[in-house]
């Protein structure tokens, strides 16, 4: 006999209008002068140069398909927005990973590192499914 209880657990599944959908979270916290430390599962995180950081995934992926970002802890009057500069999100690298070239700006568009202290915190979704090749629109 099935329950009429409510499912008090249940997690909704996320709907997505793409298949095959991977989520990475990562989390940087930044020091005096570039991040000083960062969490996410299966990513590696480099400092390359002022604002500029190279997130490597486990592997390359068909398409980069969602970008989020938000800042947990910011420095009073802070204004920072992370750009991806470079999408090798389906290029490998020389490990065989697919990789991200995120810039840090202020307001005037300037690359800086943020404060020490500060907290950026980045969602990706990837892609791996091909049928994601025949989502492109024709515009009019």
């Amino acid at each position: 006999m099935a329950s009429c209880e409510p499912d008090l657990f249940a997690i909704p599944a996320k709907s997505t209008n793409t298949p095959g959908i991977a989520t990475f979270n990562l989390e940087i916290t930044y020091g005096s002068a570039s991040p000083a430390s960062a969490w996410g599962k299966d990513l590696a995180v480099a400092d390359t140069s002022t604002g500029k950081i190279t997130v490597a995934f486990p592997r390359t992926y068909r398409k980069l398909t969602g970008f989020r970002w938000g800042w947990k802890s910011l420095a009073a009057g802070a204004v920072y927005f992370p750009v991806i500069l470079t999408n090798s999100i389906a290029t490998a690298d020389s490990q065989g990973r697919g990789f991200l070239i995120i810039e840090t700006r202020t307001e005037a568009g300037t690359a800086t590192d943020p404060a020490s202290g500060d907290v950026l915190s980045l969602e990706f979704e990837v892609s791996l499914d091909f049928l994601t090749d025949g989502y492109a629109i024709t515009l009019t």
